[in-house]
This record gives C-alpha cells, sequence and structure tokens, in this order.
C-alpha cells in the first residue's frame, strides 16, 4: 500500500464521509501515530529493521564524553540526535544500538563497543571485555578515550512528515505488504475516541501483526532468521 491507499482504506474502516467529524488533518495525526506504533512492532521483531549506520565524527582525538544534543556533536562532525534541533531535523534517536571505531582508510570495524548498563558497569576493570560505553540521559559515555572515526547505528524518529500529503502515491518503507496495518492501528486509536471499538478488527489486528513478526523473524532473511532474537554476549572481536 502506498500512503493514498493506506488513507483511503482508514477512512473505509472508519465508515465516516463527514469531513467535518473525520479531517484531513484528524487523518493525517491518526496515520503518523499509527505509523509510529508500526515501526515499534517491527522494531520489537527485529530492532535492525529500521537501523541507519551514521558517523558522529572522523577525527575524535581522546573524548571521553559525547554529549548527543551538540550541534555539531563533535567540531566538523554529525548534527545532533537528540534534543529539540534533532527532533525538528527529523534525526532524533529512539535507540541506540551499537558504537563503533572504524578506519578510516578501509571502512572497515575496527572495534565493537560493549554497552553497559550503569557507571559502575561502565568503569569495572575487566581485561576479556571490549572497551564499553552507556547512554545517561543525552550524554554518551565511554570506559576509554576514544579516538579516530566514530560510527554508530541507531533507530531514527519516523519522518514526522510522511503523512501530510494524503493523495501521495509514494511508499513509505520496505514493508510495503504490511502497511494495512498502520490503518488498521490508526482506526483503534479513532473508534476510542468514538467510544466502539470493533473486535472484528482488533482480531484482524491481531492476525496481521502475527504475519509481521513471523515474516520479520523468519522470512525477510532466509537462513539469518536465528540471529534475529537479541542475545548479548561477552564475547566482542577488536
Amino acid at each position: 500500500m502506498n500512503i493514498a491507499q493506506i488513507a483511503t482504506y482508514f477512512r473505509q474502516l472508519c465508515d465516516e464521509p463527514n469531513k467535518t467529524f473525520l479531517t484531513d488533518t484528524d487523518v493525517s495525526r491518526y496515520l503518523q501515530t499509527a505509523y509510529e506504533q508500526f515501526r515499534e512492532y517491527a522494531t520489537q521483531s527485529d530492532p535492525k529493521t529500521y537501523a541507519e549506520r551514521l558517523t558522529i565524527g572522523t577525527n575524535l582525538s581522546g573524548v571521553n564524553t559525547l554529549d548527543l544534543t551538540a550541534n555539531p556533536i563533535v567540531p566538523g562532525g554529525a548534527s545532533a540526535i537528540l534534543g529539540n534541533t534533532a527532533w525538528a531535523n527529523n534525526r532524533a534517536m529512539l535507540r541506540l544500538l551499537d558504537v563503533m571505531n572504524v578506519d578510516n582508510n578501509t571502512g572497515l570495524v575496527s572495534v565493537i563497543f560493549q554497552g553497559a548498563g550503569s557507571y559502575n558497569e561502565l568503569y569495572v576493570p575487566d581485561l576479556n571485555k571490549a572497551p564499553s560505553y552507556f547512554l545517561n540521559g543525552t550524554t554518551l559515555y565511554f570506559s576509554n578515550p576514544i579516538s579516530g572515526r566514530l560510527d554508530i547505528e541507531y533507530i531514527r524518529q519516523a519522518d514526522l512528515t510522511t503523512f501530510s500529503n494524503l493523495a501521495a502515491t509514494t511508499y513509505i518503507d520496505n514493508l510495503v505488504p504490511y502497511h494495512d496495518i498502520i490503518a488498521i492501528l490508526a482506526y483503534r486509536s479513532y473508534a476510542m475516541r468514538d467510544g466502539a471499538l470493533a473486535p472484528a478488527v482488533e482480531a484482524q489486528l491481531g492476525l496481521r501483526l502475527n504475519d509481521l513478526k513471523e515474516y520479520i523473524q523468519v522470512g525477510r532473511m532466509r537462513r539469518g532468521n536465528n540471529h534475529v532474537v537479541v542475545e548479548d554476549t561477552d564475547f566482542y572481536y577488536y
């Protein structure tokens, strides 16, 4: 489904021809919220579904912390990915997946940092561990000073203008066969306002979410499905 088809399906589910009661602005808001929910469902099945790679900077020197609201984060580097500026520019980070040192000459990853859950875990010496990072609020901390090129893999916010043009025939992302779920999720929000949740729609939503989960975890990358379920390990290559 493209954007126009999703919007049409949503209106059909609502069965509300009166645009005074359900305006295009309302439809855009319902669908935008539903798309953000859709992305979250997909991400829960596989965090890499919407993952993006971003180079924070290419010439860091002895960096211990990074303020991710700074614009740029480092001199000559990437723009802010947290805070008001990031949200306004559709760059806000929702999830941090990986942090890595990259060789500037080859573009190959040289160090994959291990995520820590606290300051204590970050700074406790362990010779068997790779260098660690810890995200506290909007600041990224490192167990060791970082130099050279630093990349992250993260999930960025959905474009806040995705459904600004309800007549658009463009496709939102690569999960096109499952975009009817967006309309169903939007209808659920509308039905809550109207006080009339439909059991049949709820049943269909459950079926389609199961279909989406199965596709992402099993069908999207054959033979790679065993890597979809995230498992933390103490072994990191560096």
